[in-house]
């Protein structure tokens, strides 16, 4: 089962077309670090400030299995 990465806000205008109901699907090899997959989708590693995998925050060298739900955050500002 592929590695389904869902980016939120500003992170999404680095992938043209990108659709935030389905993700992105890619196929990951088990160890991989987050930043590999964050490097490889295109992102600049300073746009993500929070990484959440199945529901629980995890920094950027944790190690994937290939099968998680991993969604990106750019940092988030309010007024």
């Amino acid at each position: 089962m592929p590695l389904s990465i869902f980016l939120n806000a500003t992170l999404r205008r680095y992938i043209p077309d990108y659709d935030p109901y389905r993700g992105l699907s890619l196929e990951a090899a088990p160890g991989t670090p987050i930043l590999n997959i964050i490097i490889q989708i295109g992102i600049p590693e300073s746009e993500v400030t929070l990484i959440v995998v199945d529901g629980r925050r995890r920094e950027p060298d944790y190690p994937l299995t290939g099968s998680e739900r991993l969604g990106l955050f750019p940092p988030i500002g309010g007024g």
